[in-house]
């Protein structure tokens, strides 16, 4: 009887250890399925994030051009009346402008 006991006692710790290494078998291959799902999610989170920064990157270079259109063409037009002004007229700009400087910085 006491062998019987004793018997079972072994088989009942035997069961225990390998319940027990089946837990730890599970538990790892849990954690390895919940840190492949985090890193998948990590990665979606990233594409994502990338998308929107492309996005807003794309509409502030859009806002960006229609604000300067019209100061370049606005530049442009000041460049070719400037081209049309004949030698004469640059000449007396020349002059006024040399006049405002020496005037305001004095003879140095």
């Amino acid at each position: 009887m006491a062998k019987d006991a004793l018997d079972a006692v072994r088989e009942a710790e035997d069961e225990a250890r390998t319940l027990m290494a089946e837990a730890a078998q599970h538990a790892r291959e849990e954690k390895r399925e919940a840190e492949t799902l985090a890193e998948a999610k990590a990665k979606e989170i990233m594409s994502q994030a990338q998308k929107e920064a492309d996005l807003l990157k794309e509409k502030a270079k859009t806002l960006g051009d229609e604000l300067a259109k019209p100061i370049l063409e606005k530049g442009a037009t000041q460049a070719q009346k400037l081209e049309a002004l004949g030698r004469e007229d640059l000449k007396d700009a020349v002059n006024i402008i040399v006049e405002r400087i020496v005037k305001s910085n004095g003879n140095r």
